[in-house]
């Protein structure tokens, strides 16, 4: 039977679990004896569950690799549950950092805390799921311009531009998303004179939570990754 996985700190030989782990496991109904990973410092470990919330640590696996350079997203906010599921989804893949972008064509509010608090919850999740030993870091939402200020060298994705061949060199690669009707077009020319590359998704009109999901798997295959 495949084993629940949940991140929280770890110490050996016991431990006591934060009060988010201890109630995810009550959600799951464990009980005393029985047996979990836990997700700690990029290895699983293998630990058992006593009384009173105490935690037995029986053995840990080697780290587990990640990609072997950083991909950031840089996403347009877009109404809804499809930015959670865009997080979701970019969280298995593999992201690094996910920062979510507030462009000319933007049509949501500023999102909140809490907004941003369920945004981790998803990504802790979707990690634990796909059986990454990292959660990708969410940024808080930025404009355009800001974010093109700090963004590693990388690729912005537009209709109408040729497909992507090859990525920047480096440790790190921005992957850049834009929402419904795509990044405007003074946006798609800023980015250019930042040195970004322009590229295209094919022929088709994507939604933005698709488009995010083939521009982290196109970014992953040409890395070598899948």
């Amino acid at each position: 039977m495949k084993l629940p996985r949940i991140f929280t700190p770890v110490t050996e030989p016991t431990f006591r679990l934060d009060r988010d782990a201890a109630h995810h496991l009550k959600v799951l109904r464990l009980r005393a004896g029985d047996r979990f990973l836990a997700v700690d410092r990029g290895r699983d470990w293998l630990c058992e569950l006593k009384r009173g919330g105490e935690v037995r640590v029986l053995n840990s696996t080697e780290p587990r690799p990640e990609p072997s350079v950083e991909i950031h997203l840089y996403l347009a906010l877009v109404k809804g549950e499809r930015f959670d599921q865009a997080v979701e989804m970019a969280s298995e893949l593999g992201v690094h950092t996910l920062v979510p972008l507030e462009t000319r064509r933007t049509a949501v509010e500023q999102p909140g805390v809490s907004r941003r608090q369920r945004w981790e919850r998803i990504a802790m999740s979707a990690v634990a799921l796909s059986g990454r030993a990292h959660a990708p870091q969410i940024a808080e939402p930025v404009s355009f311009s800001q974010a093109l200020e700090n963004a590693p060298p990388g690729v912005l994705f537009a209709p109408g531009q040729p497909p992507l061949s090859a990525l920047p060199e480096g440790g790190a690669v921005s992957v850049w998303v834009g929402p419904e009707g795509g990044f405007a077009p003074e946006e798609v020319e800023e980015a250019s004179r930042r040195g970004l590359t322009l590229a295209g998704l094919g022929p088709r009109i994507l939604r933005v939570e698709t488009a995010a999901v083939a521009a982290i798997t196109l970014t992953l295959r040409l890395l070598g990754e899948l």
